[in-house]
């Protein structure tokens, strides 16, 4: 299986993402300069809050198998929740649950993913912030024949922008690529010899509340 970083069209996805972000930003900033004074960025201080949905690009090496079956990225819809606080204007620590679900008529596939993540915000004043986690995943794809289920250490890593709503509400495009390791693998419940290890790109917007 190859990586994201290692396919063309896996760069030129991520390539897109970022861009999607990137205009986001510009036109976050453009409104930011005519806004009222009531959607002055809130002082990132306190409880945080971060509910977000969107769609995740999924792949998956299988490191030992004779043919490559996951060559394809699989979209489906993906959502996030983050629960924390500020430790400083610049620093937000939090706990991350990441879902992912598409199912179709061969086969149903969800992945879930719990992790500890830091945002840091080169500037207090600005929206811009860049993320980076770890955690543990769990795959699982299935019919009426097979399940396969991969239990991974994962790491995170990601950008979004934060743009103020008015009072203390953000909206909050983001970009996040995950990444698996130490993956144990079960084929109908039986270790297997091939593990299995999902990688998702996921991109999405949240309302988000420090």
């Amino acid at each position: 299986m190859t990586l994201p970083t290692e396919r063309p069209r896996a760069r030129h996805l991520l390539t897109l993402l970022l861009v999607a972000v990137a205009s986001t930003v510009s036109s976050g900033d453009a409104s930011a300069q005519s806004a009222p004074a009531d959607a002055t960025p809130p002082t990132r201080s306190g409880f945080h809050l971060s509910v977000g949905v969107g769609s995740a690009s999924v792949s998956a090496t299988c490191t030992g198998c004779d043919i490559d079956f996951f060559q394809d990225r699989t979209n489906g819809f993906s959502g996030r929740l983050q629960i924390g606080g500020a430790l400083t204007p610049r620093l937000v620590l939090a706990g991350e649950f990441l879902g992912w679900i598409k199912n179709d008529a061969q086969l149903n596939r969800r992945i879930a993913a719990l992790s500890g993540v830091l945002l840091g915000y080169p500037s207090a004043s600005s929206g811009f912030f860049v993320k980076g986690g770890v955690g543990v995943l769990r795959a699982v794809a299935e019919n009426d024949i097979l399940v396969v289920q991969s239990d991974a250490m994962m790491g995170s890593t990601g950008i979004g922008y934060d743009v103020p709503l008015g009072g203390s509400a953000l909206l909050t495009p983001y970009v996040t690529y995950i990444r698996t390791f130490a993956t144990e693998t079960w084929a109908n419940g039986v270790v297997s010899p091939v593990p299995i290890s999902p990688n998702a790109i996921q991109l999405g917007v949240a309302i988000t509340v420090h």
